[in-house]
């Protein structure tokens, strides 16, 4: 493991394939998911996720097609837990491809410009800009991003993000993740704030442990949801296999709160070139 902070939470980070690192990764990229989700009721659901980002030759590593399941991102692990059959997965599941830039670097601010297209019926195009920057103060490593999307069919949308971390021991990072998505089609704020543990174990295993609450403005500010779990991972093998057992709880307002427990198992390919 790296020493120091910034090494820290950068070994971290791409360990368990956090989805800042898609972004910061300056080559190609390729990760692919597969979620089965086993509910408290013995019912089985799936989902999967696909990223991946090319460097394009004779552009001086400045251009990367892009290729996702999702391209906006997403508010933790909350928007990922889903009950579907594997039939009713591939249809519900879109997919976007598109071209995209990264102009200046972290120690300042770095923009990621995109534009693409959304593979549906009709097709929809869509613009994107990222900005995101590091400040380290004092024992503490301040993360803000900004998102602004559009799309010509959906309307406008914006995430806005806060990530601090800090180094607890040589082997463990405290996160405070804070989120708040405005969209026009639902035209309210989505926040959320999640606290992190990350545990390296070894260089093959590593254990997070997750607190978070999610909520709405409308029609007022409140809770909608809270969320409790824990993620083993474990590289199985080369350097990048990896496997996930991920035991849950959500307490849900649609649900009167009432707690629903799932486990996760989850199969992850991580490629970098």
């Amino acid at each position: 493991m790296s020493t120091g902070l910034t090494g820290m939470t950068t070994y971290m980070d791409e360990f368990f394939a956090e989805e800042r690192v898609f972004y910061d990764k300056t080559g190609s990229y390729l990760r692919l998911t597969a979620d089965t989700v086993f509910d408290k009721n013995g019912e089985i659901g799936y989902v999967g996720d696909v990223k991946l980002k090319l460097r394009l030759p004779r552009t001086e590593e400045k251009l990367k097609l892009t290729f996702e399941s999702d391209p906006e991102e997403q508010r933790d692990t909350l928007d990922r837990i889903q009950e579907d059959s594997p039939e009713q997965a591939a249809r519900n599941r879109d997919y976007y491809g598109g071209i995209q830039t990264t102009l200046g670097d972290e120690r300042k601010w770095r923009f990621n410009p995109s534009i693409g297209v959304k593979f549906d019926k009709p097709i929809d195009i869509f613009l994107r800009l990222r900005m995101d920057r590091n400040y380290k103060t004092g024992d503490w490593l301040f993360r803000p991003s900004q998102t602004f999307y559009t799309f010509k069919e959906k309307g406008f949308g914006s995430d806005t993000a806060f990530q601090l971390d800090y180094q607890l021991t040589d082997n463990v990072l405290f996160r405070s993740s804070s989120f708040i998505r405005y969209q026009d089609e639902n035209d309210y704020f989505e926040p959320s704030q999640v606290f992190s543990l990350f545990h390296s174990l070894s260089s093959r295993r590593g254990v997070t442990y997750q607190l978070g609450v999610y909520g709405v403005s409308e029609p007022a500010w409140q809770a909608t949801d809270y969320l409790a779990q824990l993620r083993y991972r474990q590289n199985i093998h080369s350097n990048y296999l990896y496997v996930e057992l991920i035991p849950r709880a959500v307490y849900r307002r649609d649900n009167d709160f009432e707690s629903e427990h799932s486990l996760t198992l989850r199969l992850e390919m991580v490629l970098e070139g």
